[in-house]
């Protein structure tokens, strides 16, 4: 609890260090962090640009490798009949009643 006191004090003195300035002087500030502020925006917006490259390029793969092996959705009349080709497994006949 101490060190959170602490830090919302430093904050507080920081605060007041920003509006103790005159307005012509916070303006300066303002137009020096501006290069920051654009570097910022462009950095999210090349992630955004690649993670869209990355969709692009895997999308197209996926489709191919879903039709391969035919891991998508089942068709309804396949849905009904499942086979188990693993050795040793056994089917095993599920009723349910609802009360």
């Amino acid at each position: 609890m101490f060190q959170y006191q602490q830090y919302y004090g430093r904050f507080q003195n920081a605060r007041g260090h920003w509006t103790g300035l005159p307005k012509w002087a916070r303006t300066i500030v303002f137009i020096a962090s501006v290069p920051g502020l654009l570097l910022i925006g462009l950095s999210l917006v090349a992630f955004l640009v690649s993670l869209l490259a990355l969709l692009i390029l895997t999308l197209p793969v996926y489709q191919v490798m879903k039709g391969l092996t035919r891991s998508g959705r089942l068709e309804e009349a396949d849905a009904e009949v499942v086979a188990y080709d693993s050795p040793g497994a056994r089917k095993i006949d599920v009723k349910i009643i609802d009360q």
